[in-house]
């Protein structure tokens, strides 16, 4: 199937009156593979599911503190991305950093699309942020902090130096458009997206 439109998926719709903080997703579309987005838009949020070890580890530890507060489903996906442009193009955190992909080499893997209501504006905050990111590490020790901090049930929280986790960045891109979050960026998950935008598996 060839680029699925987001108008044929709207799942809330915007209060008028509502801040930026409050705002969630206004659509939201499952892609299996072989299946992709018609019109993306700059700031607009992927969630993707992957299929190698390391997303299958990523996983487990999200699903470890899904399972303590109720929320087992949204350990579905273990990596995001974020739209910064109409073309598809994303800026994602690997393993070797920030870098700039599009979301067209997701194409055969399972991705949730979520489309934000934000303005021209915000869209055009957060992909700035987001592009300002590229070439930047990513923060292993953040990782591997993150991990003790699920095995020993949250009882810190993983310090915020600026370095760069893959929903992390989504996370500050967003806040530079007026977006809140209940954690901070550093010990948040692809979950913590979920959960904020109301998307489920």
């Amino acid at each position: 199937m060839n680029g699925l439109a987001l108008k044929e998926i709207h799942t809330a719709v915007p209060v008028t009156g509502v801040g930026v903080a409050e705002r969630q997703a206004i659509a939201h579309m499952h892609c299996g593979p072989g299946e992709s987005i018609s019109d993306p838009r700059p700031g607009d949020v992927v969630l993707i599911r992957g299929a190698g070890w390391l997303g299958k580890a990523i996983r487990l530890f999200v699903g470890m503190r899904c399972r303590r507060d109720g929320s087992r489903s949204l350990a579905y996906w273990s990596h995001a991305g974020i739209i910064v442009s109409p073309q598809g193009h994303l800026v994602e955190v690997i393993h070797t950093g920030v870098v700039l992909n599009h979301i067209e080499n997701y194409r055969d893997q399972e991705y949730h699309y979520v489309h934000l209501d934000l303005s021209a504006a915000d869209r055009t905050r957060a992909s700035r942020y987001a592009y300002s990111c590229l070439r930047q590490k990513y923060g292993r020790w953040s990782f591997v902090l993150f991990a003790f901090a699920v095995l020993l049930g949250d009882r810190f929280e993983v310090p915020d130096r600026g370095q760069q986790g893959c929903v992390a960045l989504i996370a500050r891109a967003l806040q530079h458009a007026g977006m809140t979050f209940a954690r901070r960026p550093t010990d948040m998950t692809p979950a913590d997206l979920a959960r904020k935008f109301g998307v489920m598996p």
